[in-house]
């Protein structure tokens, strides 16, 4: 069928197609289209038996209308594999783009024109899915429907993202996860680094496997390790025993996850070694110690996320001293460099003030993950466009922030949220640069999402759907100009980001040694 029959069916009855997914395979038109805000994928021809819909006839020509269920998400992957995920290996800069509300990967792919990093479209973890309400499956479907309607076909990735447990990994694997982000802060020891050396020794003897230990010691005892660059690593005998103690568990829950999971997945997936999930940071010994013990394990690592001196909090700009960042950052980039794998930044939204040396510091071989911004400008566009609702949203967040806090680590106070009493519509967007009122928002969604009423309606849930759709067009433009800002910033967007966004930034002080 040529695309004006195809026009003509659309118009006729009543669905506007999306140019940008126009597609033909084997006879076969494929398009998205959209009725009364509701997408629909119409194939015409004789489609293919793997998906279900219903015939709409029009002028003489009919179409198969087909909804965006789980069957034919997965035969649309089938048929068109750019819509599926694949693998992360091998590139340069990556970037994980969270998308909550399903509504935002066409804008997170318009963000990436011109820019060096690969994404990882489909990311979420499952604290995230859990209370959005979602599974990991309904978040993958909704991703490769809306790169086919996008016309995109630069490959993404999907992580499973901070996955703590074997099941959840396995079930990430099973629906389709190209990467796992395996956070090991339940396997680690936070103890040890309060030890003293005696006390670690002592401790070392009677928990752990004694020639274990031994080879550890032959392998790492008072050698200085050069990395290149003017960087050299020294494990102190006196630190070795808080080392063991504090990462053995983690080891051995990695190199199982790699060996029973990832190798027997039949399929390239990148694993991410989160140690970041800690109060303690991660010295330049210890990173070097758990990156080299598990290459001596024979586990392939795609990056590590260290847990970088002062936070990384959700939702805004970097808190502590940059200029110490900056020196530490560059031990740890060169760690990864010199082993081989990147360096990664977790909680990486909105962190403007150090993008440039995570950028430029790494020679730009990196991963960073956002998620919560988006959904955080995403609720700026409701301000705009229905502020009762948003006055509604951020009273209640306000409300439900206390108990939010549990699943997540801010400053942030709702006490200090301004009160909306005496602020213009037009000002309410505003309120949303401000870091308490941001934090109150960003980790109370899935409060907002799942609140229901005595006759368990919605409170907020289906008229935050409805006010974004009916301001898809706002909403693409605000995030997309917001992700662009941190490629920009990262300096993976060309022409490259200059000025007070990173040329200027100072030169790095090199330590030779690093315990």
């Amino acid at each position: 069928m040529n695309r004006n029959r195809m026009l003509n069916i659309c118009r006729n009855a009543g669905y506007t197609p999306s140019a940008a997914s126009w597609r033909e395979r084997d006879g076969c038109t494929y398009v998205m289209a959209r009725r009364q805000q509701t997408p629909v994928l119409l194939v015409s021809g004789s489609a293919p038996e793997i998906f279900e819909g219903t015939r709409v006839s029009a002028g003489g020509d009919s179409v198969l209308a087909c909804r965006l269920n789980k069957q034919n998400a997965a035969a649309l992957r089938e048929l068109f594999p750019c819509t599926a995920p694949a693998s992360l290996s091998g590139h340069a800069a990556s970037m994980g783009f969270g998308d909550r509300l399903g509504l935002v990967t066409g804008a997170h792919i318009k963000a990436l024109e011109g820019s060096g990093a690969f994404p990882v479209l489909a990311q979420q973890s499952k604290r995230e899915l859990s209370l959005t309400g979602r599974t990991w499956c309904d978040m993958l479907d909704c991703v490769t429907w809306q790169v086919f309607e996008a016309g995109y076909e630069g490959g993404y990735a999907a992580d499973g993202d901070h996955l703590k447990t074997f099941e959840e990994v396995r079930e990430a694997i099973d629906g389709g996860a190209t990467m796992i982000t395996l956070d090991c802060s339940e396997q680690t020891n936070p103890t040890a680094a309060g030890l003293s050396s005696a006390e670690a020794a002592e401790l070392c003897g009677r928990r752990l496997d004694t020639a274990l230990t031994a080879q550890w010691n032959a392998d790492y005892e008072e050698k200085t390790v050069s990395l290149g660059g003017g960087f050299g690593i020294r494990l102190a005998l006196e630190i070795l025993p808080s080392l063991y103690l504090a990462y053995s568990g983690a080891l051995a829950f990695v190199e199982r996850i790699d060996r029973e999971l990832i190798r027997k997945s039949g399929r390239p997936v990148a694993l991410e070694i989160s140690l970041d999930e800690t109060e303690t940071e991660t010295s330049p010994a210890a990173h070097y110690f758990v990156a080299s013990a598990l290459q001596k394990r024979g586990v392939t690592i795609e990056s590590i996320a260290p847990r970088f001196c002062g936070e990384f909090q959700k939702g805004i700009d970097y808190i502590g001293d940059v200029t110490r960042f900056q020196a530490e950052f560059a031990v740890h980039a060169q760690i990864a460099r010199a082993l081989g794998y990147r360096l990664s930044v977790h909680s990486g939204s909105d962190k403007f003030s150090v993008f440039p040396y995570v950028g430029r510091l790494t020679d730009f071989r990196f991963h960073l993950k956002t998620s919560g911004t988006s959904w955080v400008e995403a609720v700026r566009v409701i301000a705009a466009c229905n502020p009762e609702l948003f006055k509604r949203m951020l009273k209640f967040s306000c409300e439900k922030f206390r108990e939010a806090k549990a699943h997540y680590h801010v400053s942030g106070q709702a006490e200090r949220v301004p009160s909306m009493d005496r602020i213009a519509a037009k000002d309410l967007p505003g309120l949303l640069d401000g870091a308490d009122a941001r934090q109150v928002i960003h980790i109370t969604y899935g409060y907002l999402l799942q609140a229901v009423d005595e006759q368990n309606r919605p409170l907020f849930r289906d008229e935050i759907y409805d006010t974004l759709r009916r301001n898809k067009a706002a909403l693409d433009a605000a995030i997309t100009a917001h992700s662009r800002r941190h490629l920009e910033c990262l300096g993976v967007l060309d022409p490259p980001v200059s000025g007070s966004n990173g040329a200027d930034a100072p030169r790095l002080q090199q330590t030779k040694k690093h315990d």
